[in-house]
């Protein structure tokens, strides 16, 4: 698995968010969740300077991550993955990619909520080390009728390793 895993991200490039990115990135938002982010909540992360990544996968578009970091916390805010590219690894990239910025900002772990019923993404999280350490209810919005949903809320330790020279 490893030797897929180096070919693979041979394959993908990533950087920062731009405006002009928001219209690929609101079609895999609008494909991947009940209730999506609207592009002024897009608009708003880019504003804040949140740690906001495109994913290219062979020059193509292929998923993107939004975090904010705190202190000694990074907050997986979103992360969206294009359907035709799931299942090859590429969310566990975009995570590799949250934990590297997380350590060399000084963090201690990241964060981050996930709807209860979305075991993708919960598999996804598990497979990458992340806990769960509870539950926020009735936190996500289920539907347009307002119907609540709870959140599983999972975290990760992260280290930086130093190395004395």
């Amino acid at each position: 698995m490893a030797g897929y895993y180096s070919r693979l991200m041979s394959k993908v490039v990533y950087r920062y968010m731009e405006e002009d990115d928001l219209k690929a990135v609101l079609e895999i938002e609008r494909a991947s969740n009940p209730v999506p982010w609207s592009e002024k909540n897009f608009l708003d992360c880019l504003k804040k300077d949140y740690y906001c990544l495109i994913q290219e996968y062979q020059g193509k578009f292929s998923g993107f991550s939004i975090t904010s970091f705190s202190l000694d916390e990074a907050h997986l805010l979103n992360i969206g993955v294009a359907s035709r590219f799931r299942k090859r690894g590429l969310g566990t990239s975009l995570l590799d990619k949250l934990e590297l910025a997380a350590k060399a900002m000084g963090c201690k772990k990241v964060v981050l909520e996930v709807r209860k019923s979305n075991t993708n993404a919960i598999n996804l999280y598990k497979n990458n080390n992340f806990k769960q350490v509870g539950l926020r209810k009735e936190y996500y919005r289920s539907s347009p009728n307002y119907e609540k949903e709870d959140a599983l809320l999972f975290s990760k330790t992260v280290k930086r390793k130093w190395m004395l020279i």
